[in-house]
Protein backbone atom coordinates (compact mmCIF):
# COMPACT_ATOMS: atom_id res chain seq x y z
CA UNK A 1 0.00 0.00 0.00
CA UNK A 2 1.58 3.24 -0.55
CA UNK A 3 1.26 6.87 0.96
CA UNK A 4 -1.49 8.13 -1.03
CA UNK A 5 -3.47 4.79 -0.64
CA UNK A 6 -2.81 5.17 3.27
CA UNK A 7 -4.25 8.64 2.68
CA UNK A 8 -6.89 7.61 1.27
CA UNK A 9 -7.63 5.23 4.32
CA UNK A 10 -7.12 8.16 6.68
CA UNK A 11 -9.82 9.71 5.21
CA UNK A 12 -12.00 7.12 4.93
CA UNK A 13 -11.78 6.52 8.93
CA UNK A 14 -13.03 9.97 9.84
CA UNK A 15 -16.28 10.99 9.67
CA UNK A 16 -15.75 14.51 9.61
CA UNK A 17 -13.40 13.99 6.58
CA UNK A 18 -16.01 11.72 4.57
CA UNK A 19 -18.43 14.29 5.01
CA UNK A 20 -16.16 16.99 3.65
CA UNK A 21 -15.59 15.79 0.95
CA UNK A 22 -19.35 14.50 0.33
CA UNK A 23 -19.81 18.25 0.09
CA UNK A 24 -16.32 19.60 -2.01
CA UNK A 25 -18.26 17.02 -4.49
CA UNK A 26 -21.66 17.79 -4.55
CA UNK A 27 -20.87 21.54 -4.06
CA UNK A 28 -18.08 21.69 -6.94
CA UNK A 29 -20.82 19.61 -9.07
CA UNK A 30 -23.17 22.16 -8.89
CA UNK A 31 -20.94 25.19 -9.65
CA UNK A 32 -19.82 23.56 -13.01
CA UNK A 33 -23.12 23.02 -14.32
CA UNK A 34 -24.43 26.44 -12.62
CA UNK A 35 -21.11 27.79 -15.21
CA UNK A 36 -23.11 25.29 -18.25
CA UNK A 37 -26.27 26.78 -17.81
CA UNK A 38 -24.95 30.59 -18.70
CA UNK A 39 -23.04 29.02 -21.64
CA UNK A 40 -26.24 26.81 -22.82
CA UNK A 41 -28.44 29.91 -22.15
CA UNK A 42 -26.47 32.07 -24.59
CA UNK A 43 -25.57 28.94 -27.44
CA UNK A 44 -29.05 26.66 -26.63
CA UNK A 45 -26.71 23.97 -26.43
CA UNK A 46 -24.62 22.30 -23.68
CA UNK A 47 -20.60 22.36 -23.76
CA UNK A 48 -18.86 19.88 -25.78
CA UNK A 49 -17.44 18.40 -22.48
CA UNK A 50 -21.25 17.19 -21.52
CA UNK A 51 -22.62 15.84 -24.85
CA UNK A 52 -22.25 12.31 -24.02
CA UNK A 53 -23.33 11.50 -27.92
CA UNK A 54 -21.09 13.92 -29.48
CA UNK A 55 -19.22 13.45 -32.91
CA UNK A 56 -16.99 15.24 -34.96
CA UNK A 57 -19.79 16.54 -37.23
CA UNK A 58 -20.92 18.29 -34.34
CA UNK A 59 -18.27 19.84 -32.87
CA UNK A 60 -17.43 21.25 -36.36
CA UNK A 61 -21.65 22.46 -36.55
CA UNK A 62 -21.30 23.77 -32.99
CA UNK A 63 -17.98 25.13 -33.12
CA UNK A 64 -18.93 28.70 -34.31
CA UNK A 65 -21.00 29.32 -31.47
CA UNK A 66 -17.85 29.46 -28.85
CA UNK A 67 -17.97 33.42 -30.02
CA UNK A 68 -17.65 36.59 -28.26
CA UNK A 69 -19.56 36.02 -24.69
CA UNK A 70 -20.16 32.37 -24.79
CA UNK A 71 -16.65 31.81 -25.85
CA UNK A 72 -15.93 33.50 -22.49
CA UNK A 73 -18.72 31.34 -20.37
CA UNK A 74 -16.86 28.53 -21.84
CA UNK A 75 -13.82 29.35 -20.30
CA UNK A 76 -15.24 30.17 -17.60
CA UNK A 77 -16.67 26.40 -17.46
CA UNK A 78 -13.29 24.83 -18.69
CA UNK A 79 -11.53 26.62 -16.07
CA UNK A 80 -13.20 24.83 -13.30
CA UNK A 81 -13.43 21.76 -14.75
CA UNK A 82 -10.11 21.23 -14.21
CA UNK A 83 -11.31 21.75 -10.20
CA UNK A 84 -14.28 19.33 -10.44
CA UNK A 85 -13.13 16.42 -11.92
CA UNK A 86 -10.22 16.35 -8.96
CA UNK A 87 -12.70 16.52 -6.02
CA UNK A 88 -15.07 14.25 -7.37
CA UNK A 89 -11.81 11.46 -8.40
CA UNK A 90 -10.74 12.51 -4.66
CA UNK A 91 -14.47 11.56 -3.11
CA UNK A 92 -15.06 8.10 -5.02
CA UNK A 93 -11.43 7.39 -4.33
CA UNK A 94 -12.55 8.03 -0.60
CA UNK A 95 -15.53 6.25 -1.24
CA UNK A 96 -13.83 2.58 -2.85
CA UNK A 97 -11.93 3.10 0.06
CA UNK A 98 -13.93 2.85 2.55
CA UNK A 99 -16.27 0.16 1.08
CA UNK A 100 -12.97 -1.92 1.11
CA UNK A 101 -12.35 -1.20 4.67
CA UNK A 102 -14.69 -1.75 6.63
CA UNK A 103 -15.19 -5.33 3.97
CA UNK A 104 -13.36 -7.80 6.76
CA UNK A 105 -13.11 -10.59 3.95
CA UNK A 106 -9.99 -11.19 2.51
CA UNK A 107 -10.28 -10.02 -1.32
CA UNK A 108 -11.06 -6.20 -0.42
CA UNK A 109 -8.39 -5.83 1.89
CA UNK A 110 -6.45 -7.33 -0.60
CA UNK A 111 -7.40 -4.94 -2.91
CA UNK A 112 -6.42 -1.90 -0.57
CA UNK A 113 -2.88 -3.55 -0.26
CA UNK A 114 -2.99 -3.31 -4.14
CA UNK A 115 -3.89 0.38 -4.39
CA UNK A 116 -6.65 -0.37 -6.69
CA UNK A 117 -8.94 2.67 -5.33
CA UNK A 118 -6.45 4.92 -6.42
CA UNK A 119 -7.63 3.55 -10.32
CA UNK A 120 -10.37 6.43 -10.04
CA UNK A 121 -8.24 9.00 -10.46
CA UNK A 122 -7.93 8.12 -14.57
CA UNK A 123 -11.29 9.53 -15.08
CA UNK A 124 -9.88 12.76 -13.34
CA UNK A 125 -6.86 11.87 -15.84
CA UNK A 126 -9.21 11.21 -18.90
CA UNK A 127 -11.31 14.26 -18.31
CA UNK A 128 -8.26 16.95 -18.12
CA UNK A 129 -7.00 15.71 -21.74
CA UNK A 130 -10.28 15.78 -22.93
CA UNK A 131 -10.40 19.69 -21.57
CA UNK A 132 -7.63 20.47 -22.91
CA UNK A 133 -7.88 18.76 -26.19
CA UNK A 134 -11.19 20.97 -26.42
CA UNK A 135 -9.46 23.95 -25.54
CA UNK A 136 -6.85 23.52 -28.31
CA UNK A 137 -9.63 22.71 -31.04
CA UNK A 138 -10.64 26.62 -29.85
CA UNK A 139 -7.50 27.86 -30.20
CA UNK A 140 -6.95 26.86 -33.57
CA UNK A 141 -9.72 28.76 -35.31
CA UNK A 142 -13.05 27.49 -37.55
CA UNK A 143 -11.02 24.87 -38.88
CA UNK A 144 -8.96 22.30 -36.33
CA UNK A 145 -7.73 19.34 -37.44
CA UNK A 146 -9.39 15.87 -37.27
CA UNK A 147 -6.71 14.58 -35.16
CA UNK A 148 -7.46 16.90 -32.38
CA UNK A 149 -11.14 16.31 -32.55
CA UNK A 150 -10.62 12.70 -32.59
CA UNK A 151 -8.29 13.11 -30.03
CA UNK A 152 -11.13 14.89 -27.58
CA UNK A 153 -13.39 12.24 -28.40
CA UNK A 154 -11.28 9.73 -27.47
CA UNK A 155 -10.73 10.53 -24.24
CA UNK A 156 -14.16 11.98 -23.91
CA UNK A 157 -15.44 7.73 -24.74
CA UNK A 158 -12.48 6.73 -21.89
CA UNK A 159 -13.85 9.06 -19.21
CA UNK A 160 -17.44 7.81 -20.09
CA UNK A 161 -16.50 3.96 -20.15
CA UNK A 162 -14.72 4.44 -16.76
CA UNK A 163 -17.38 5.78 -15.34
CA UNK A 164 -19.48 3.32 -16.11
CA UNK A 165 -17.21 1.30 -14.45
CA UNK A 166 -16.80 3.22 -11.94
CA UNK A 167 -20.84 2.73 -11.10
CA UNK A 168 -20.94 -0.90 -12.00
CA UNK A 169 -17.73 -1.09 -9.06
CA UNK A 170 -19.22 0.73 -6.81
CA UNK A 171 -22.24 -1.35 -6.61
CA UNK A 172 -20.05 -4.69 -6.14
CA UNK A 173 -18.51 -3.41 -3.07
CA UNK A 174 -21.41 -2.70 -2.20
CA UNK A 175 -23.07 -5.75 -2.50
CA UNK A 176 -19.99 -7.42 -0.89
CA UNK A 177 -20.01 -5.33 2.20
CA UNK A 178 -23.73 -5.95 2.73
CA UNK A 179 -23.06 -10.08 2.42
CA UNK A 180 -19.87 -9.46 4.60
CA UNK A 181 -22.38 -7.55 7.22
CA UNK A 182 -24.89 -10.10 7.13
CA UNK A 183 -22.00 -12.89 7.34
CA UNK A 184 -20.70 -11.41 10.59
CA UNK A 185 -24.07 -10.88 12.55
CA UNK A 186 -24.90 -14.71 11.15
CA UNK A 187 -21.60 -15.74 12.99
CA UNK A 188 -22.16 -13.43 15.84
CA UNK A 189 -25.53 -15.19 16.60
CA UNK A 190 -24.42 -18.52 15.81
CA UNK A 191 -21.60 -18.48 18.41
CA UNK A 192 -23.76 -19.09 21.57
CA UNK A 193 -25.24 -22.02 20.28
CA UNK A 194 -21.95 -23.78 19.08
CA UNK A 195 -20.59 -23.21 23.02
CA UNK A 196 -23.83 -24.56 24.17
CA UNK A 197 -23.73 -27.54 22.32
CA UNK A 198 -20.13 -28.04 23.17
CA UNK A 199 -20.91 -28.03 26.84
Amino acid sequence: MNSLTRYMVTLSQKWWAVLLVFSLNFASFGILFSLEDQFEALTNVPTFDTQNDLTAELVLQQLPLYTGEARDAYLRFATFDFVFPLVAGIFVTVLWTLLMRLNTWRLPQQLLLWNVPLLVLLITLWDWLENVSFLMILSTGATPSPALINAALFFKRLKLTWLSLNGAVISGLILLLVLNVISRVLRRQSAPVSVKQGV
